[in-house]
């Protein structure tokens, strides 16, 4: 993590650039040497930093020192970043040197009244500046006395390119799993007419949970019980949160906030007459007054119901009244071995015999822990030399330290700079919370984990660094999509232990309202008080858990004094303004306003925010416009505007964002008519010329309404090579009243690049479909709805890549003929000549 920082600032403080008001201010206060001060220190202490990293865990002095010159790092980086986001706004409010000079001369006035605030801003920068070199000065000096040493390495900043390890499988637990599975069909186990509570007690990594899941993939059990749910407990025990989940798993509704009772209530009718298993994942402890009250409620089950828990406390387990015990013990040796060969040689199995002996002594060391096998065994895939594979023998890390498990250690230290930070912000997260993939990628972003911004991809480098830390066994409980990508995951108890170690004076995860700080940089809290979180002023991210309340009266009028955020999450805050003052937060990358219903507007304020990079507005229901300004957000890369039906249209200046890789949705312009004349409001199709990154899915909205048929192949889709997903629809008129002519002049002008690999068309009035759609080599969807005046199809038997094919409401089409499928002629004997053979594939879902 220190490593990363230093070298953000490093490359932070070799990009300054000094203009003239800098000038005056480096006479003022010799800024200029106050930097190449700052810069030769933290060279110095940055060759020390891998040192201090490893020592840290058994050295607490070590560990102190570390999070002093972590607080310095910030602080600098957070001055540095003011800089050159003033020198950004001073710049893109610089007059356009072609503009006239009735233009120029009231910028000029201004800044001729004005030019004191900068200097005034960057002499307060050079003072804060000298005294981050006397606390940085200090931390150079403390380094001596703990006897740190520089370690060279040569690392290699790219992915890790090994083939995933499928660590899915479950070695040595067939006699543990059998012996549950008869257990749940043990009418013994079923005492009058309560529901039987069944308990797997291990110590943490044992692999309670995969045996759990093991279970519930057996035959005998999907078929058994009509209901199988999974409810997460952990820690802190909130069973009402319980009790919401299982009625959730139940019949798929979540209940409104209603008391303790009625919650029980609705969980009794909700599993009535149901035969279900029930699986309380990671119980830690006990509340017996609720959860006598929740079993009576889950009693409620028809005969043959059982209740599954895992949990690393035996004293929970017969408090809960447990029926049968299952201690789950450590996996024996040859299990070990087994397992570990099967993570640490795939891909390379040749190199088997040649680390066969000391992989067998390492896989021993791991004392039969599940988890350590797989972490361990997940770095070992990367290490080609039999001395690198000797090192992790003899090394003094399995003496562990703080309580954690060795391999963890090993594989956090092996861990390339550019990669701790991404693990430790991970802790910002609750225990078994889902890390979603692309949020976690642009809340890296925003902390500047992932590089500098502009043209540069960094969502795909965010990529590959969770994929790495996927590879290497940090998370586990993966969510893939069709294509086998990971799109979430969690995070074991353990890991999530360590992670929090690391980070414990500056990530916080609060249930209860928080006491005074002043090293609290990243903050995931039940309730945002507005008295005491604001009270953090050095605070980089605030996030609500799921759930959370906000005081709308106090806290939203309070949030612009976290001058330092750069991630502020309101979502599912009930919010129903945001104050203009959000303008102040000129760090702010990452703004996620969704799921609050009753938002309704943004103020123009938003547009003041030169670094956001993100912003969600996903499902506000009530959202009817954007700011004006929107155009002005130069380094905007995600706009999430899915689930706002409200939203009639964008305003004009969206083709500004040449960042932009994120927006679902592009609403056309509509036309207003008034008392004399009409008037355009919004952007038009044009707009996307230049929105040459965008990605994924792209829904354009409206096109009915483009104005100038002609305008059409302006908007370029054809060099939107990224976009994979592509939904046009024209929008619900009366069709006596559109121009056939122009409809098809609208759809023909389109032409998506042909990377394109799914196609929806809806409510398009024109009579036949344009040939372009025929040359889309690699879409392997089409869905054609509500076209109600067409008469006849593209030649979609050109589609070698076609899989799946929607036509629905065509009700003018009266055929299918040759050209269909892509055929030349149909002879009088019935036989066909085909135009391409490649067209013929079976695998097609037509």
């Amino acid at each position: 993590m220190s490593e990363l920082l230093v070298s953000i600032l490093l490359g932070k403080l070799g990009s300054v650039v000094f203009d003239g008001v800098d000038q005056e201010i480096g006479v003022l206060v010799g800024i200029k040497s106050e930097i190449k001060r700052l810069t030769k220190t933290l060279t110095i202490i940055q060759g020390v930093l891998e040192d201090a990293e490893e020592k840290q865990v058994k050295n607490k002095a070590v560990k102190l020192w570390l999070e002093d010159f972590k607080n310095i790092s910030y602080d600098a980086e957070d001055i540095l970043d003011e800089w050159s986001t003033r020198s950004m706004i001073r710049t893109s409010s610089q007059p356009n040197p072609n503009a006239s000079i009735s233009k120029k001369i009231p910028f000029q006035l201004f800044e001729l009244f004005t030019c004191f605030k900068p200097i005034v801003v960057r002499h307060d920068i050079g003072i804060k500046m000298k005294g981050l070199n006397k606390r940085l000065d200090e931390i150079a000096r403390k380094k001596e006395l703990y006897n740190l040493n520089e370690i060279q390495r040569n690392e290699k900043h790219r992915p890790l390119t090994s083939a995933f390890a499928d660590v899915s499988q479950i070695y040595g637990r067939v006699v543990d799993k059998d012996a549950i599975v008869n257990k749940l069909w043990d009418e013994s186990t079923h005492h009058d007419s309560h529901v039987p509570v069944i308990s797997i007690v291990g110590t943490g990594g044992f692999g309670k949970t995969a045996l759990a899941q093991l279970i519930l993939k057996e035959t005998k059990v999907l078929t058994s019980f009509e209901k199988q749910m999974w409810v997460c407990v952990s820690d802190p025990l909130d069973l009402e949160k319980v009790a919401k989940q299982i009625i959730e798993e139940a019949n798929g509704n979540v209940p409104a906030t209603i008391g303790w009772h009625a919650l029980l209530k609705n969980l009794s009718k909700a599993i009535q007459g149901k035969r279900y298993i029930l699986v309380l994942d990671d119980v830690w402890s006990y509340n017996g007054d609720q959860w006598s009250q929740l079993k009576q409620a889950l009693d409620c089950g028809a005969m043959g119901s059982r209740i599954l828990i895992t949990t690393r406390n035996e004293m929970v387990a017969m408090k809960m009244d447990s029926s049968y015990r299952h201690m789950l013990g450590q996996l024996r040796d040859d299990d070990c071995w087994t397992l570990f060969r099967s993570i640490a040689f795939m891909g390379r199995e040749d190199d088997l015999d040649k680390f066969k002996d000391i992989g067998e002594e390492i896989s021993k060391k791991c004392k039969g822990v599940p988890l350590e096998v797989k972490v361990l065994a997940s770095l070992m895939r990367f290490k080609r030399t039999r001395q690198e594979w000797r090192n992790v023998l003899e090394s003094n890390l399995w003496e562990g330290g703080e309580g954690f498990l060795p391999s963890i250690l090993f594989s956090y230290y092996a861990l390339p700079s550019y990669l701790k930070p991404c693990l430790m912000y991970c802790a910002v997260l609750p225990k078994d919370a889902y890390i979603e993939k692309e949020e976690m990628v642009r809340l890296w972003m925003a902390q500047g984990y992932l590089g500098s911004t502009g043209s540069a991809d960094l969502e795909m480098i965010g990529r590959d660094y969770f994929d790495n830390l996927a590879m290497l066994s940090f998370f586990q409980d993966f969510e893939r999509d069709s294509e086998g990508n990971i799109t979430s995951c969690k995070m074991h108890d353990l890991v999530h232990d360590f992670v929090q170690f690391l980070t414990k004076t500056e990530t916080i995860i609060l249930e209860e309202q928080m006491g005074s700080s002043t090293n609290v940089r990243h903050l995931c809290a039940r309730d945002l008080y507005g008295s005491s979180i604001c009270e953090q002023k050095n605070l980089r991210t605030l996030r609500p858990i799921h759930g959370s309340s906000l005081n709308s009266t106090v806290a939203l009028e309070l949030l612009h004094q976290l001058k330092c955020l750069r991630v502020l999450s309101l979502r599912h805050c009930h919010i129903k303004e945001l104050p203009s003052k959000v303008e102040r937060l000129l760090h702010l990358r990452y703004l996620d306003l969704s799921y609050n219903s009753e938002l309704e507007e943004l103020p123009e304020a938003v547009c003041n925010l030169p670094n956001l990079q993100t912003l969600n507005l996903s499902s506000c229901g009530h959202l009817k416009r954007l700011p004006e300004g929107i155009g002005k957000l130069s380094n905007l890369r995600h706009l999430h505007i899915k689930g706002c039906p409200s939203l009639a249209y964008l305003p004009r200046g969206i083709g500004k964002l040449m960042c932009l890789r994120t927006l679902e949705e592009f609403i056309v312009g509509v036309r207003e008519s008034g008392d004399e004349v009409s008037k355009e409001i919004g952007c038009k199709i044009e707009e996307l010329q230049l929105l040459n990154h965008l990605q994924g899915h792209l829904l354009i909205r409206e096109l009915r309404q483009v104005a100038d048929v002609s305008n059409v192949e302006q908007a370029e889709l054809k060099m939107k090579e990224k976009l994979f997903s592509l939904k046009l629809h024209f929008g619900f008129e009366d069709e006596e009243k559109e121009d056939v002519i122009r409809m098809e002049g609208i759809l023909e002008g389109i032409k998506p690049h042909t990377n394109l690999e799914k196609l929806e068309i809806e409510y398009y009035r024109g009579i036949r479909l344009p040939e372009w759609i025929s040359s889309l080599s690699n879409l392997t969807e089409l869905s054609l709805v509500h076209l109600h005046q067409c008469l006849q199809l593209p030649a979609l038997g050109k589609l070698v890549s076609l899989e799946c094919l929607k036509l629905k409401w065509l009700p003018t089409l009266k055929r299918l003929g040759c050209e269909f499928y892509g055929l030349d002629t149909l002879h009088s004997n019935g036989s066909v000549q085909r135009r391409h053979s490649s067209s013929s594939s079976s695998s097609r879902k037509w």
